[in-house]
């Protein structure tokens, strides 16, 4: 099991050091996502006759970094 964390960890190492933009707006566009998200406060989610409250913050940070790593791609990756 340790064996597979640290390997994991290595490739996570690796992918971050490939591509330094991409990690860099993705983690920007999550921790402003989070922030945003903690201003804002909750979000209700209702379906098949229950519901459910859900952080705003956990919401727009998944949004935020998925919008911060399209943002690097573009800075890492150029369309030529």
């Amino acid at each position: 099991m340790k064996q597979k964390l640290s390997s994991g960890a290595q490739k996570v190492a690796a992918a971050a050091k490939a591509r330094p933009a991409e990690t860099r707006w993705s983690l920007i566009g999550a921790a402003a996502g989070a922030i945003l998200g903690l201003l804002v406060g909750g979000v209700g989610i209702a379906a098949m006759g229950g519901a459910a409250g859900v952080p705003a913050a956990v919401i727009l940070a998944l949004i935020g970094g998925m919008v911060g790593n399209r943002y690097g791609l573009s800075k890492d990756r150029p369309v030529r």
